[in-house]
């Protein structure tokens, strides 16, 4: 490899780099905050951040509930940790785990 094709790769590279960091900053989403309200039939938490932000979240069967605790045993004013994703305009629950038990 002769050094002007070794410039353009480096410069290539330079450039994923930069702009991946750059797309993956901008998806910054929230992951903690105390749960408001419980719908267990609905299956719809509603969430507020530590910037009084809120999202409602939904679940499935399949969202990975940790820390030895089902969606019903979810209540306000629960801390939790979460993952999602976004599907069809929803915020999906991916993983949940509670972090402290309200009183």
């Amino acid at each position: 490899m002769n050094l002007k094709n070794f410039s353009v790769l480096m410069l290539a590279l330079a450039l994923i780099f930069t702009l991946g960091g750059a797309a993956s900053a901008g998806d910054d989403r929230p992951h903690e905050g105390k749960v408001i309200s419980v719908d267990n039939d609905g299956m719809v938490l509603t969430i507020q951040g530590e910037k009084n932000d809120q999202w409602t979240l939904y679940w499935t069967e399949t969202t990975k509930l940790k820390g030895d605790v089902t969606a019903t045993e979810l209540k306000a004013g629960d801390s939790v940790h979460f993952d999602f994703v976004e599907k069809d305009g929803k915020m999906w629950v991916t993983e949940l785990r509670r972090t402290h038990k309200a009183d």
